[in-house]
């Protein structure tokens, strides 16, 4: 595969910037699959989530006015929290954290000392 896809059309422009970020980021390895696809569209969703969950708990705070008048937790809290927890799985899989890299290391083609001694 020479490019990566286009980022879905329903993506907004945080998803759509992070889809090209980090599609440039695993063409680059060179170890794609299909389903790798579909993992970066769930992480990219989760990220974009993630960041318009913060805004409006920077905005709003962690506690809002609801319907009736009481004060009630902000749902941008939970909204937030679950975005996180879909991003570290997705970030796991797609080698984007330091232990997956660790774990995964990207072959190179590279020659070392090693291959010279041989």
């Amino acid at each position: 595969m020479a490019r990566p896809p286009k980022p879905p059309a329903y993506f907004d422009e945080i998803a759509t910037a992070e889809w090209k970020a980090r599609a440039k980021q695993m063409m680059e390895r060179g170890d794609l699959i299909d389903a790798d696809w579909r993992n970066l569209e769930l992480y990219c969703l989760n990220y974009s989530m993630y960041r318009r969950a913060v805004a409006d708990l920077a905005a709003r705070g962690f506690s809002v006015e609801g319907s009736r008048g009481a004060t009630t937790t902000n749902p941008a809290l939970k909204a937030k929290s679950d975005a996180e927890k879909i991003m570290i799985k997705m970030s796991s899989l797609l080698g984007f954290d330091p232990v997956s890299r660790r774990r995964n290391p990207v072959d190179i083609e590279e020659e070392d000392e090693l291959d010279r001694l041989g």
